[in-house]
């Protein structure tokens, strides 16, 4: 298919050429007939048969009737142009059968010279469009008539150029424009053959095909294409290995639930009452596990899926103060608290659901490692390096996290303490709702052990876009 392409576009630009180089031989043969001459009133067809008619009698004047008889027969430069010369008795010097109005013209300039006395003057001329005649007086020889007949159609015209100034050239153009064809040709195919076959690659199944960098065709078209469909493909692969990684992390996360309730079911069957209506609790609480990690785990798949964010209108500041009520009040029997420290009014275009959700993650996560007792605290603050975006911290005083797993904590279903998340409800994706919601506003998400202990995590979110 791309072979057929590449001829495709080489006898586009082929054909174009051709007709271009066939416009140019047309309109010049076209100008050569009919435009004139600027001061002299002759087109430069008619010029030409004049200088056809002063180069005859020069020849028979100076060189006499044999030469230019020779001449007559070896000139190959006339073109369209026919030459013929007539003595004072009606005979043509090469002996060809004229038709009448040649011979008429020539009879008549002949007639006319010949009432006129040698004394220098003028030469009867007839001057027409498509026939010249003139007479010419030579010494000792008497009275010639010449005329110049212009032969044919326009057309048979132009293809009778001369072939070595004028059709010489036109061969010349026609190979060099083949070539040029075939350049462009392989220049504009090049690429597309490239993109072509990563598509294909990465159609069947190759996620790492990409078209990378092109050395022949790299035009800002093609280049903007190539870097489209490998960002396109980057992505797409980073969607589906998202996906394995999310069912496999599901799948796997599901079995211990599962295996649970099967126990708690056994025990349901052949234990007393008091047996029987722990088991349903237990059932009730995986019950409720399992339809959590569903249900955020659809929540990540579809923040991961999404490319752009609602074009809500979001103040940060009321968002955050919901989330905060919210928390607060599950801290309270506790003892542990979530306030706004810091807060300064700050919009931004976005979605407020998704936000949310990533504020609330990111409080009830700090919430639920906090000691009791301590307070949660949250700042929402301007970025002091660049005021188009957005700071808000959340400070735990909890255990902390390892410095070698700080970044790991935002992967879905990574825990540091697996006997504690379990503990306190966690699924282990709640900080991974973060960052995806995050992300999906061109945020960046990060957490570090603060000074004094515990964690602390910022969420950086731009309030103005480019």
């Amino acid at each position: 298919m791309m072979r057929r392409l590449f001829w495709r576009i080489f006898a586009a630009f082929w054909l174009a050429t051709v007709v271009v180089l066939l416009a140019f031989a047309w309109i010049t043969t076209s100008n050569f007939e009919t435009e004139k001459i600027p001061g002299l009133g002759v087109t430069r067809l008619q010029a030409a048969m004049d200088d056809l008619l002063s180069r005859t009698s020069r020849e028979l004047r100076h060189e006499g009737e044999d030469a230019t008889r020779k001449w007559l027969r070896s000139a190959s430069d006339f073109g369209p142009i026919s030459i013929y010369v007539f003595d004072s008795g009606g005979n043509e010097m090469l002996g060809r059968t004229a038709p009448p109005a040649i011979s008429d013209a020539a009879g008549e300039v002949i007639v006319e010279a010949g009432q006129l006395a040698d004394d220098g003057s003028l030469l009867p001329t007839h001057d027409g469009d498509r026939l010249r005649a003139r007479a010419i007086r030579v010494k000792d020889a008497g009275i010639y008539g010449a005329v110049a007949k212009l032969e044919g159609t326009f057309f048979t015209r132009l293809i009778s150029r001369r072939p070595i100034t004028f059709w010489s050239n036109i061969a010349t153009g026609m190979i060099v424009s083949t070539l040029f064809s075939f350049l462009l040709a392989w220049y504009v195919a090049a690429p597309l053959t490239k993109i072509r076959d990563s598509t294909r690659r990465f159609a069947e199944g190759d996620l790492d095909a990409r078209v990378g960098e092109l050395k022949f065709g790299r035009s800002a078209e093609m280049t903007a294409l190539a870097a489209e469909f490998d960002e396109m493909a980057a992505r797409i692969k980073a969607l589906i290995e998202s996906h394995r990684r999310l069912v496999r992390d599901v799948s796997h996360e599901l079995r211990s639930p599962l295996a649970r309730l099967r126990v708690a079911l056994e025990l349901a069957r052949d234990g007393d009452d008091a047996q029987v209506h722990a088991s349903l609790d237990r059932i009730e609480s995986e019950s409720d596990r399992l339809e959590s990690m569903l249900s955020q785990a659809l929540e990540l798949s579809r923040l991961e899926t999404q490319r752009r964010a609602a074009q809500d209108t979001v103040a940060l500041d009321q968002l955050l103060e919901d989330v905060i009520t919210n928390a607060d009040y599950e801290g309270a029997p506790r003892g542990r608290k979530v306030v706004l420290a810091d807060c300064e009014r700050q919009m931004l275009s976005g979605s407020s659901d998704a936000l949310y959700s990533a504020f609330e993650n990111v409080i009830r996560n700090a919430l639920a490692y906090t000691q009791d007792g301590t307070t949660v605290t949250v700042r929402l603050l301007r970025d002091p390096r660049d005021p188009r975006h957005a700071l808000v911290t959340v400070r735990d005083h909890g255990p902390g996290v390892a410095e070698a797993e700080l970044k790991r904590i935002f992967e879905p279903f990574y825990r540091t303490d697996s006997a504690r998340t379990r503990a306190s409800g966690g699924t282990g994706l709640g900080l991974a709702i973060a960052r995806s919601a995050v992300e999906w506003h061109g945020g960046t998400i990060c957490a570090r052990n603060a000074d004094g202990g515990g964690l602390e995590v910022t969420i950086r979110l731009p309030t103005a876009r480019a």
